[in-house]
């Protein structure tokens, strides 16, 4: 009886010691590497969990519909901060248009929680419906208030064939690295979180041009780049210009300050042409839960609602040629481990030619488990890695716990471990967009890393 009692007290004390999240992002326990568990990303740090432990967590009920919604444990990791395991894709599709839902999970907490879900739209388009895809630059010039406004337009005129980068003309710096502009919420968010920290420093247009000319250097597409400048043109910036214009690249500004946004924004729509003609309209989707009730507590784009026992994101429009990718949390309520949960997931969709509005259904299936690490394990890294890019910029942040965890670097070491680690899943799966993915959200992270400001 003793022995075991011991035994018990040592297993208590290894479950209570917090471990150390090292500078490449792997955890190292302080008393020796417990048995069974995860690690779990909390407002304090990074916390273990034994899967041995005698009290399970306690589901939290809200009381009513206007109280916040909380996870009964943080945001699950595996012990060693890796995972092993890739998404499987599911596919709704209508006449022009594709809808590609990710789970980040095939087991779900039985004590519930959530599952991060990607989606990637795209409409494919004929040369007659949509233009072949540029390379565009934009250059933020100053601290304009309406320069987010006029970068959050300009994308909106780009597509999947189209690609993206930011350059600051007050640095130098590479705000946004050259990448497809489906991932706009990212780009977006990359830049607003580059722009709230950013050191001021000297004017440098002539040389932000000639980077930016640079790095969109092709002969296969056109280039162009935007000026967002809150300042007048100066002669060397003139003479900047002229160069770029003498191979081939087209450049016009657009300034950030003044009364009429409206206006700027349109000027914005006249530089930098619409992907290609609006195909769909009011594109919906609806994730129902079985067991309920589900809702979307969060998402990187759209518009979220919550409904009596659903959760609803609104995607808007779609244009010929247009891609985009975004990522949602949607609630799991409480259930019985072994038992199945699924998401029916229904899009509706209204056709911009007069077609009848389309409504489509898939199911996404997960299986409830009450063992943490089993759950860990089962996590797929390429959507979490993902996730963990958004929140490292202030996006999907409830997702890893929010403020507090990312004023620690938590989320940060998270997301260039999960990059570093997807890298490794490409490998195992022999997967090159997963690959370029990775390479995609490393080079993002460095350039909106605090120690490159």
């Amino acid at each position: 009886m003793l022995e075991a009692a011991l035994v018990l007290g040592c297993v208590a004390l290894v479950g209570c010691k917090r471990p150390l999240l090292a500078r490449d992002g792997t955890l190292a326990f302080q008393s020796g590497e417990p048995g069974q568990g995860a690690s779990v990303l909390t407002a304090n740090g990074v916390e273990y969990r034994d899967t041995r432990d005698t009290v399970p967590p306690a589901p939290i009920a809200r009381r009513n519909a206007n109280e916040p919604w909380r996870a009964p444990v943080g945001f699950i990791l595996t012990k060693d901060g890796r995972f092993t395991k890739a998404s499987t894709p599911t596919t709704l599709s209508a006449h022009g248009l594709a809808i590609t839902l990710r789970a980040s999970d095939s087991r779900v907490p039985s004590w519930g929680g959530e599952v991060l879900v990607r989606i990637d739209l795209s409409a494919p388009g004929d040369e007659s419906s949509a233009r072949w895809g540029e390379n565009v630059a934009i250059i933020v010039d100053g601290s304009g208030p309406d320069s987010p406004a006029l970068v959050d337009a300009a994308l909106a005129q780009l597509s999947a064939r189209d690609r993206v980068t930011i350059v600051d003309s007050r640095s130098g710096r590479i705000v946004v690295p050259l990448m497809p502009a489906s991932y706009r919420s990212m780009v977006v968010a990359a830049f607003k979180h580059y722009m709230s920290a950013r050191v001021q420093a000297p004017r440098t247009m002539p040389a932000a041009l000639e980077k930016a000319g640079a790095l969109i250097a092709s002969n296969d597409v056109t280039r162009r780049v935007l000026v967002l400048t809150e300042a007048a043109m100066t002669r060397e910036d003139a003479s900047a210009v002229e160069q770029l214009a003498q191979r081939g690249v087209q450049v016009g500004a657009v300034q950030t300050t003044g009364d009429n946004l409206e206006g700027r924004i349109d000027a914005v729509r006249t530089l930098i042409a619409a992907s290609g003609t609006t195909k769909f309209k009011n594109v919906h989707l609806t994730f129902s839960g079985s067991p309920a009730p589900t809702h979307v507590l969060e998402a990187s784009g759209g518009d979220a609602r919550w409904a009596i026992d659903a959760g609803e994101l609104a995607l808007g429009d779609v244009r010929a040629g247009e891609a985009r990718t975004e990522v949602l949390r949607v609630s799991v309520p409480a259930w019985v481990p072994g038992e199945p949960f699924k998401f029916t997931v229904f899009a509706r969709v209204d056709d911009a030619e007069g077609r009848p509005q389309q409504e489509l259904k898939t199911e996404l299936s997960f299986v409830y488990d009450d063992d943490i690490e089993r759950i860990a394990k089962s996590r797929h890294g390429d959507i979490i890695a993902y996730a963990a890019a958004l929140a490292s910029l202030r996006v999907l942040d409830a997702a890893f716990v929010g403020t507090p965890a990312n004023n620690t670097g938590g989320i940060r070491r998270v997301a260039t471990t999960q990059a570093q680690a997807m890298k490794r899943l490409a490998q195992d799966f022999q997967d090159p967009a997963m690959h370029e993915q990775a390479e995609l959200l490393g080079a993002l992270l460095a350039a909106t890393s605090a120690d490159a400001k």
